[in-house]
């Protein structure tokens, strides 16, 4: 009977320790995750794309920070298209939105590559049109006040110059360069 009480003293003792190898991993885990600074509070924005009247897919929308509070966390707020050619901002986390200030929005429109299709690349759809700052913060249906609330903008109807559409079609026509830098 004592050699029993011995075994299981010696397996609680056991659990014991593991169980606190854990909560001490996790600790350390909790305390090395960022950097101590909050996220700042960030609000739903989202809003739809239409090049020549038509709803645009895979059109990358970002939101360039022209002014407000200095952010705890810097962003650039950004999101893509959906086959109806809405999108929501991503600031931090998928779909977040975006925090309190004032933003110029650009657009681009380039095809997706890599093996996951989650990168864009080549030929902006657009031409560039509409990829600078400084081309569209002129124009007032390309900027953008967040403050304190979910902000819908208003729909973009971009034109796609038949230039554009030429060169797009032609760099998805032409080979892949495979020759690297040193050609």
């Amino acid at each position: 009977m004592q050699v029993t009480t011995m075994q299981l003293s010696r397996a609680q003792r056991q659990v014991q320790l593991v169980l606190r190898s854990f909560v001490a991993i996790a600790m350390l885990a909790l305390l090395g995750c960022g950097d101590g600074r909050s996220f700042p509070k960030v609000h739903e924005v989202k809003g739809t794309v239409l090049v020549n009247g038509q709803p645009a897919h895979d059109v990358q929308v970002y939101l360039n920070r022209i002014g407000g509070e200095k952010l705890s966390v810097p962003a650039t707020p950004q999101g893509v298209t959906n086959e109806k050619g809405e999108f929501l901002i991503t600031s931090y986390n998928a779909d977040d939105g975006a925090p309190d200030g004032e933003y110029v929005i650009t657009v681009e429109w380039k095809e997706r590559s890599g093996l996951t299709k989650s990168d864009f690349e080549g030929v902006d759809k657009l031409g560039g049109a509409y990829a600078k700052v400084e081309k569209t913060k002129a124009m007032p249906e390309f900027t953008v006040r967040i403050d304190k609330k979910p902000v819908e903008i208003p729909p973009l109807k971009l034109t796609q110059s038949a230039a554009a559409r030429q060169r797009a079609e032609a760099a998805k026509k032409s080979p892949m360069d495979m020759r690297g830098p040193l050609k």
